[in-house]
């Protein structure tokens, strides 16, 4: 797979991260300037990628998953401005708790919001198309 960089111009300008490393999760406050992702934990986020990225704020989440097997990157941004467009009925609203050992760092919520995301199936089933993380 080609080495793939965070788009830094689709990330919200201000927000919280969350990046899943083989060993370890990183959750934390993050801000672009001058083009460049600034954060606690920078520097390992340029060395090396995690497996599974999220930079949201309250109405804007971009997502990335590496998919080593196939040797591509899934990209999602999600908005609040599509939610807006979408039927009342299919989305479903969620708080996630955010565990003790982040929520306790200043700066970090105690609670996330889940927008949940449904769509009709062929069969008319209900299904999870997506979701966004909100603060």
């Amino acid at each position: 797979m080609k080495r793939f960089n965070i788009p830094v111009e689709k990330l919200p300008a201000k927000g919280l991260l969350m990046a899943y490393f083989r060993d370890s999760l990183i959750f934390e406050p993050y801000e672009v300037k001058e083009g460049r992702l600034v954060s606690e934990n920078s520097y390992r986020l340029e060395k090396e990628l995690p497996k599974e990225g999220h930079f949201f704020n309250e109405n804007r989440e971009y997502r990335y998953i590496v998919r080593e097997a196939r040797g591509d990157v899934i990209e999602l941004l999600l908005t609040e401005e599509e939610e807006k467009r979408m039927e009342p009925d299919l989305l479903f609203f969620d708080e996630g708790i955010v565990r003790e050992e982040f929520s306790s760092q200043a700066g970090l919520p105690k609670r996330l919001r889940i927008i949940n995301r449904y769509e009709y199936s062929e069969n008319d089933t209900l299904v999870l198309k997506n979701y966004r993380i909100s603060l």
